[in-house]
């Protein structure tokens, strides 16, 4: 954890093996401070960003953001493997809001079987995809449960969309960058 971090515990569940280390370290860097700044911009209890390396068939890096609220689920390690709503394609510049109600009755919504005691509970969802400024889909931003019992609005929309388009721009540049190093070398 970094500084003034108290109470958020980010992991990554999978790794690329073929990323060179400074690579994997700045793109460490940036979805641990994903997490945090989404679940600051809308006041979430609960933040997951998943980036695949590659195509989305590929392998992922997800990483976690939790509050105190969710200090028992800390130790989650099981990736969603794009069923329900996990799965659902989000296009470019849209985001999918939920209430608590709308999930447990949307009909991508599948519970989380045998994971239920171990998962963190969706408590309202607010999630959008992450592109790159060259259009390559990079992932799913999710945020779910907002603080004090609240549901996420249209300002946590209009949040997490310019956020996430950030974050995808950031993203383009690294994978320019990351390309440009592997040319050099």
């Amino acid at each position: 954890m970094e500084p003034g971090e108290i109470g958020i515990e980010i992991t990554p569940i999978l790794a690329d093996p073929s990323l060179e280390p400074e690579f994997a370290a700045r793109l460490d860097v940036l979805l641990r401070r994903t997490c945090h700044i989404a679940r600051a911009l809308t006041g979430a209890e609960l933040a997951a960003v998943k980036l695949w390396i590659g195509d989305e068939s590929s392998e992922a890096r997800k990483y976690f953001s939790m509050s105190e609220k969710y200090a028992a689920f800390r130790d989650f390690r099981v990736d969603p493997k794009g069923a329900g709503l996990h799965g659902m394609r989000i296009p470019r510049g849209e985001v999918i809001r939920l209430t608590h109600a709308e999930v447990l009755s949307h009909p991508l919504y599948e519970g989380f079987g045998a994971f239920a005691d171990a998962h963190p509970p969706m408590r309202g969802w607010l999630a959008t995809s992450v592109y790159s400024d060259d259009g390559r889909k990079h992932g799913i931003l999710q945020l779910s449960d907002k603080s004090g019992g609240r549901d996420f609005d249209e300002s946590d929309e209009a949040n997490i969309r310019e956020f996430a388009a950030l974050v995808g721009e950031t993203l383009g540049a690294l994978g320019r960058a990351w390309a440009a190093e592997r040319r050099g070398s």
